[in-house]
């Protein structure tokens, strides 16, 4: 059964671990501006509460009385809350938004390591529509995908930690379709094809990282 938090200690608890994670240094700013503005948010919430507000709740804990997970109720017309999940130590992994029950917002994951941020997942209506992000350990971007109707559709592209791409293409109803490339950290083209319906087509080629045709992996 959930059980009422004391509010006003454990929202500064949150808010100072919410501060500690906006040290984030991606390059790319439309994701960052989503995790930071989220995370800001989240910080002034959290600092703005108190124990006559009540809206801190406990949804169940570890086996040592750390919160797995709690909920932090706004109050708008919304009916916006957060749900908020940490590991055993209390340290914060995820922050889902809702309204009106369900997700709508970015749900934000990070590490348990060093306290970066490890995606950015996209919701409208408790079905991912947007971007979806994953980022490297050093915050740089590994993976950029849009979604739309919960399903990946649209380009979805892989990165180097160095921020070139290693892998990019059309992606329909979460299947990989038409043409799509590989590059090697140098920039130089790794293989090229299409595809119909998530299978590989036979018109694949392949190259070395040093621009000469790899003539042992052609289909």
């Amino acid at each position: 059964m959930s059980q009422n938090a004391r509010p006003s200690q454990m929202c500064k608890t949150l808010a100072a671990t919410l501060t500690q994670r906006t040290d984030i240094k991606n390059t790319n700013r439309q994701a960052m501006k989503k995790t930071t503005g989220t995370l800001i948010t989240l910080t002034i919430l959290f600092f703005s509460c108190s124990n006559r507000d009540n809206r801190v709740t406990v949804k169940d804990t570890y086996g040592n009385g750390q919160p797995k997970t709690t909920i932090y109720r706004t109050i708008d017309a919304k009916n916006t809350s957060y749900e908020i999940g940490y590991d055993s130590l209390g340290r914060i992994l995820e922050i889902t938004p809702y309204t009106d029950g369900k997700k709508n917002g970015t749900q934000v994951y990070f590490r348990d390591d060093n306290f970066g941020v490890a995606g950015l997942l996209p919701f409208k209506d408790d079905k991912r529509e947007g971007f979806t992000y994953e980022f490297f350990p050093g915050q740089q971007t590994a993976f950029k995908g849009e979604s739309r109707g919960d399903e990946f559709n649209g380009l979805s592209t892989w990165f180097h930690k160095d921020g070139t791409p290693e892998k990019t293409g059309i992606r329909t109803s979460d299947k990989a379709e038409g043409e799509w490339t590989e590059y090697y950290e140098n920039g130089q083209l790794k293989a090229k094809g299409t595809y119909i319906n998530g299978n590989k087509n036979n018109d694949w080629t392949y190259w070395n990282n040093d621009g000469t045709i790899d003539t042992t992996k052609q289909e």
